[in-house]
Order: C-alpha cells, then structure tokens, then sequence
C-alpha cells in the first residue's frame, strides 16, 4: 500500500501519467489480494494500515467511491477484531491499540456531525469509546512503555499517543474523560525532555497539537532546542534512512509539523540541512544493503518507497530555497 501512496503523490507533483498508472495498478492488485488472502490486521503492513491508506486517497478525490462501500469487508474483519481482541491487544501504533484508533478515528472524523449512514457513525463511535477506555486503562496500569527511545523513533509510543489524545479532542467525543486523561499524563509531558532532536521534535508536534495552555512554557522549552539545529545534532547513524527510526521519517514529520502550523521554521527551511540531508543520502550504507535485499525493502516504513516518498518533500525544499 505504501508503493501505491508514492506514486500517486509523484502523479500529483509531476503529472506523470505513468506514476498514476502505476499507482492504480498496484491499488487494484492491494484490493484483490486483501480480498482474497488472510492478512494480519494491525496497522504496519496490515488491513487497519491498508484500509487507512485507501481511505486517505478517497479523501484526496485520487479514488472514487464511498468509503463505506469500499472498505465495508475490511471494516468487518477489523470491526470484529477490535470488539472481541482489544484486551489481548498491545499499545502502540504499529500493531498494537493506537494503530487501530488512529485509523477509526480518521474514519469517525469525517461522518460526525452527518446524518448517520447505514450505522457507520454509531459503529465507529462505539468502537472509538471501547479504545479509549482501554487506553485510558493501560496508561493507568502503567502498561504503556513512554520511556524516550535511545534514536529517533516515529513510533514513541509517548508522543503517539498524545496525537491520538489531539484528535479525540478535536472530535469532541467524550471531552470530560479526554481531559481527565489529558490531566493524568500532564507530569510525565512536563518532565518529560527528549535526549534525542527527532524525539524532542515528535514530542513538539503531539504537544502543539493538543495546545494544553499549562504546556505551553514546556513547548517552549522544546522549541528553544530545536531552533537552528543542525541535522548533524539528530544522530542520525549513516544507515538510518528508514520512516521509522531515520532521515525519511525526519523529513516527514518535519513536512507534517509545516503543513499543521503555518509558523514553524522547519528543519529543512535551512539551506544547509537540506545540502546535508542529501548528502547523506548519497553516503549511506544503504544503498549497497538495499542492492542484496531489494525484495525485503519496498515497505514503507522501513524500505525505500518511504526513503522516496521523504525525497519528494524535500526536493521541493530545495526548489523552494532556490528561488
């Protein structure tokens, strides 16, 4: 799916009609096979991930369709899964609670405040109530693993779930109980100050998007470090290229932090980190590993359809700087 999310995005920069042909083929070929193969349900590289990325192109007007009726068997395998499993289920995004919530809540968003369709509202608030309980659950039991990452990591399950805990407050589903949650994880957010610049800079973006005003001095705490940082200060390791844990996942969550709030003077707004992100990707290790494994690498989170997918941004950095 990731592959299919590439070259749309490389068809709506360039208009290449071939990245559009490719994009639909691989679509049809994700569709049918999901359709006729048992696949994992969790979000990395699974039916909650897959079903995710379909429904962010039918948002974008890159599919036709109803979302309901497109995704309707995959919504039932994951339905099913989410109302009889959660309390196997572990907590973070990839396979675990926050990856299922972050795509019912990126379903639920756009059909509150719609008439209700067929049940689909009511199906996905319920199925949103029973996550958040059991979030709320395992963040109580201290059964949720925040400690900061030793390398930038995409995936700490801190700063994720701060962002799962922006989007349920900008739904306003169950307000009370989010700031109650909201309230409970307050120490942790205020002493919490990442070692690491691409942790510091994830922890920025959850809490700009919450805009508790009782964060506010910490935000500023976090800003101060990343002003003018050079992208020599992330450490990122000369193989680290990966969505998940290097420099593409820098870039893209550097693209998301400008594209939530217009005032942010982002990482690769620098001449220089631009010139050094390229330079490193020109001198990883990589490339030669990824030459031996080239089957096992076109993932997006951990293969080069996401190191691509980063390249595209930052070629438009570059462009930008330029003029």
């Amino acid at each position: 799916m990731g592959a299919c999310l590439y070259f749309f995005e490389a068809f709506q920069n360039n208009k290449n009609p071939k990245y559009g042909q490719s994009a639909e083929n691989i679509l049809q070929e994700v569709y049918t096979f999901v359709h006729q193969n048992p696949v994992p349900t969790y979000f990395d590289n699974g039916l909650a991930g897959i079903a995710w990325g379909i429904h962010q192109l039918i948002k974008k007007g890159a599919v036709e369709g109803e979302a309901n009726e497109l995704l309707e068997q995959i919504d039932n395998i994951l339905f099913k899964v989410i109302s009889e499993k959660s309390e196997e289920l572990e907590f973070g995004l990839k396979r675990g609670l926050l990856g299922y919530f972050l795509y019912v809540l990126d379903r639920l968003t756009p059909l509150l405040g719609q008439p209700p369709t067929k049940g689909y509202r009511e199906i996905f608030t319920s199925l949103a109530i029973l996550l958040l309980n059991r979030l709320h659950f395992l963040v109580e039991a201290q059964k949720a693993n925040f400690s900061e990452p030793k390398q930038f990591n995409l995936f700490w399950d801190l700063p994720n779930y701060l962002s799962i805990l922006a989007v349920i407050q900008d739904s306003r589903l169950l307000p009370e109980k989010t700031h109650r949650m909201l309230k409970d994880i307050t120490p942790l957010v205020l002493s919490t100050l990442p070692q690491n610049l691409g942790n510091c800079l994830n922890m920025y973006w959850a809490i700009n998007r919450l805009a508790v005003p009782d964060w506010k001095p910490h935000t500023g705490l976090l800003q101060k470090r990343l002003i003018d940082a050079p992208l020599s200060g992330f450490g990122l390791n000369n193989k680290s290229l990966y969505v998940e844990n290097g420099l593409a996942g820098l870039i893209l969550l550097d693209h998301q932090m400008k594209s939530d709030f217009g005032d942010f003077d982002g990482i690769f707004d620098q001449k220089d980190n631009i010139w050094e992100a390229f330079i490193h990707l020109e001198r990883s290790e990589y490339w030669e590993y990824l030459s031996n494994n080239l089957d096992h690498e076109l993932g997006l989170l951990y293969g080069i359809t996401g190191i691509n997918f980063s390249i595209l941004h930052l070629s438009k950095e570059k462009t930008i700087i330029q003029k």
